[in-house]
């Protein structure tokens, strides 16, 4: 096990890096394994919130989520679109190898398979009461539900707010056929602090995945015109407050240091929003279209102010999550980052794959990335192969493929042999 056995048996036995004592004091105490809240923002970019550069753009909640906690600077998404993302996120896997690899839309008859397993299955298996709030999107057909892969409770949308009809359910029945989106950041997180004041006395995991900033685009009025970047700042700096709300109930519940919260985005910003200085938007692979803003925070268990620059995924959160609980993952992509939470360092990887469909376009092996383009249309596909030096030209401006041949064949042939490996799992459908 990790150095999660603090958990089990009330002590500090890793090998790999020790907490502060201000840490090992609180892990000593701890009955319980943490209360998780992932929210998790649709099409929300890199620079879209003010600790990370963001002017335009006030989100003092997020950015005390930082200051009391971790911010990272390289953390990708597994998809630069919302069902493969989402997917990767809840089941720590590429979307890939479960069938997922495109955009799911209201006509499609699959989804998310029986033999994955979500966060909230896994944490259910340790006996955490879970909720799955706001936009779904890993299938509409019964079978596909989230009261049917691991998560007791569901308020929200089965797919994207552009696609018809739109429904709002409540488990596994609409509430309403009708959807007034500008109200739904409120009850989204009414929904959340009711399911936390509910369960307080137990375990919780609850799964917040809000509609906005995807388009088309609604705020509350309380909100509209608050921002310097237009509707789409006016419903960050929405679902800021509503975040606030979230925390401060937590605070009054006493929750606030048993409580892991991960705030985060499924892809980069499509038509507006910030991808910061980086190159690509949604549907990229280029660092704008998977690089994603990140904070957490667990007051008096991990470390506050830290900033992480090295390399993760969002697929390491269920791996992270489960050892916290004490549960294991099956097959995960994704790696455990509670040993870095609690204040080590990250854990190193082999590689990231960066998918767009099933074609496998883009690899990162430490500082190296390289573009390959295979079975892509785009604009940049004649200028490829691509090969960038991260840590010298984050931009992926220069391209670097004659200078470092070997390189290149190295990186290629990772790319083959993996993609050989997922659609022996699971054949793409022709």
């Amino acid at each position: 096990m990790t150095g999660l056995q603090y958990i089990m048996c009330g002590a500090w036995h890793s090998t790999d890096t020790h907490p502060t004592e201000r840490n090992r004091s609180a892990m000593s105490a701890s009955r319980r394994p943490p209360n998780v809240i992932v929210i998790f923002m649709d099409d929300m970019g890199y620079g879209d919130m003010s600790c990370y550069g963001s002017r335009a753009i006030r989100t003092p909640v997020m950015d005390a989520i930082a200051a009391r906690g971790v911010r990272f600077t390289q953390m990708y998404s597994a998809a630069p679109v919302c069902t493969p993302s989402r997917a990767a996120l809840l089941t720590g896997r590429y979307a890939q190898r479960m069938g997922l690899p495109k955009v799911l839309f209201p006509k499609d008859e699959h989804g998310l398979p029986d033999r994955e397993t979500t966060l909230g299955g896994y944490l259910k298996q340790a006996g955490y009461a879970t909720l799955a709030c706001g936009k779904w999107h890993l299938g509409c057909r019964p079978e596909h539900y989230p009261t049917r892969h691991g998560f007791d409770r569901f308020f929200g949308l089965l797919y994207s707010n552009d696609m018809k009809p739109l429904h709002l359910y409540r488990d596994e029945e609409i509430v309403s056929e009708t959807v007034d989106q500008k109200w739904l950041t409120r009850q989204y997180t009414d929904e959340a602090i009711a399911f936390a004041e509910a369960n307080r006395a137990q375990p919780f995991c609850v799964y917040l995945a809000h509609t906005m900033p995807h388009i088309p685009l609604h705020v509350e009025p309380a909100f509209r015109g608050r921002s310097r970047a237009g509707t789409y700042g006016d419903t960050i700096e929405c679902i800021d407050h509503h975040l606030g709300r979230l925390l401060q109930k937590l605070e009054e519940l006493k929750l606030t240091e048993e409580t892991l919260v991960v705030v985060t985005s499924d892809n980069g910003p499509w038509f507006e929003g910030g991808a910061g200085a980086f190159r690509g938007r949604k549907f990229d692979v280029f660092e704008g279209g998977v690089r994603m803003p990140c904070v957490a925070q667990w007051p008096g268990t991990v470390p506050a102010g830290r900033v992480f620059d090295g390399v993760a995924s969002l697929m390491d959160w269920t791996p992270t999550c489960c050892a916290l609980a004490g549960v294991k993952p099956h097959a995960p992509d994704g790696k455990d980052l509670s040993a870095a939470l609690l204040g080590g360092e990250l854990p190193e990887r082999e590689a990231l794959y960066y998918y767009q469909g099933n074609a496998l376009n883009a690899i990162r092996v430490g500082k190296w990335k390289l573009h390959i383009a295979k079975g892509f249309e785009g604009k940049d596909r004649a200028e490829m192969p691509q090969l960038f030096d991260m840590e010298l030209d984050p931009e992926e401006s220069y391209n670097l493929k004659d200078n470092f041949p070997e390189v290149l064949e190295r990186l290629r042939g990772m790319i083959e042999r993996f993609d050989a490996e997922v659609k022996a799992e699971f054949p793409p459908c022709t």
